[in-house]
């Protein structure tokens, strides 16, 4: 069972955007959440991060929200609400 989780956590990717938040560092940010993505669970770094706010931004933009009321209800940066906007509407991998 541990080689099969192993693998899973080998191959499986993540879906992730790249975006600059309040602190103006460019990082890929993961939008799976931690329950359902191997390494969400692992720490942020300077090339990769989970942050709430993006997660919970990204399953309010599936839904149809706007990018500017995005930006405001999860306190993101308008030009980041926007590529998480883009990124919700690309269809999923199966």
């Amino acid at each position: 069972m541990r080689t099969s989780q192993n693998q899973h956590r080998q191959h499986h990717r993540c879906p992730r955007v790249r975006l600059a938040l309040h602190d103006g560092v460019t990082r890929a940010y993961r939008l799976d959440d931690p329950g359902t993505c191997p390494h969400s669970g692992s720490a942020n770094t300077q090339a990769s991060a989970y942050e709430p706010r993006v997660h919970l931004a990204y399953l309010l933009a599936r839904q149809g929200h706007r990018a500017a009321w995005l930006a405001q209800f999860a306190d993101l940066p308008l030009a980041a609400a926007h590529r998480v906007t883009r990124a919700a509407a690309r269809p999923s991998a199966p």
